[in-house]
């Protein structure tokens, strides 16, 4: 998961989701984000905006896309999200599309 995804409330203040988020945690590599995949992530909005995205996904989805894509190249990727629609936006322009799910939750 990129770093940057910790940004996004990812912790609520509410001990029962929390809790659950924080085993999560346990369970995947935190992914510092590099200049390579911010210019990946910036790719795949301007992609997506132009097939009429309106407003494009957020930078943060561009950013889990992208850094998913590049793992993509050697495995089958999940990535489980609860904004399900603006991934999948994405995820149709990454180039290893079929290699990549996104899981609602």
């Amino acid at each position: 998961m990129p770093a940057v995804v910790l940004s996004e409330g990812l912790l609520s203040g509410h001990p029962g989701r929390d809790y659950h988020v924080q085993r999560l945690l346990t369970f995947v590599a935190i992914e510092p984000v590099d200049e390579d995949l911010g210019h990946a992530a910036g790719r795949l909005r301007t992609m997506a905006r132009r097939d009429g995205a309106d407003p494009a996904p957020s930078g943060v989805d561009a950013t889990v896309v992208a850094l998913a894509d590049a793992r993509s190249a050697i495995d089958d990727v999940v990535i489980i999200t609860s904004d399900p629609d603006d991934l999948r936006t994405l995820v149709v322009h990454a180039e290893h599309r079929r290699r990549i799910q996104v899981q609602p939750v």
